[in-house]
């Protein structure tokens, strides 16, 4: 999670995200071999605003590695589909996606729910990545989401998890392929 706020502003008054993303990509981009890819994970932005995405990917602009992002419950579709417009499913609603690395299929799902802090995947999230998932049998695959589908053991992030995790496990169970789930939050 980047929460990402206007430039010279710490988010929660007193956190240097900006400072800690720049530390990122500086230790990012000296890792000998690179990485085939970033994968964030959702809060890009804090609040979110037009002017923190565009703060966002100064960032991020000197990133050697090519990156793809989900949003998060700080997050905004709209604005995150206008700044980082990647290869998403589909042109409106959920910002999933599908990459494929080294043989393995990185799946990324969109869990946010506008004005919420929780998580859900709607019924076309789920319906999609159960056709991804049947498309390539052979290959292994990776989950990314914000929300996690498990409690943590912190209590003020458990009452933000994904709400229909018994939905994700259901798809997950048909399809052996899913090596690991990774979350943010």
């Amino acid at each position: 999670d980047l929460h990402i706020k206007s430039p010279d502003t710490l988010a929660y008054g007193r956190v240097d995200t900006a400072g800690a993303l720049e530390r990122c990509v500086t230790a990012l981009n000296e890792f000998a071999p690179k990485p085939d890819l970033v994968v964030i994970s959702g809060d890009l932005a804090d609040t979110p605003t037009a002017e923190e995405y565009e703060h966002l990917k100064r960032l991020l602009a000197p990133l050697k590695v090519p990156f793809v992002s989900i949003p998060g419950n700080h997050d905004s579709r709209q604005l995150m589909r206008a700044a980082f417009p990647q290869a998403y499913a589909s042109a409106f609603g959920p910002l999933n996606q599908r990459v494929e690395i080294g043989g393995v299929d990185l799946v990324l799902l969109d869990s946010s729910v506008h004005g919420k802090p929780h998580g859900e995947l709607d019924a076309p999230t789920l319906q999609w990545l159960e056709a991804t998932l049947v498309s390539s049998p052979d290959r292994p695959a990776v989950l990314f989401l914000h929300h996690p589908p498990f409690k943590a053991g912190i209590w003020h992030m458990d009452r933000q998890n994904l709400l229909n995790a018994g939905e994700l496990a259901s798809v997950v169970r048909r399809h052996p392929r899913v090596q690991l789930i990774a979350t943010g939050h």
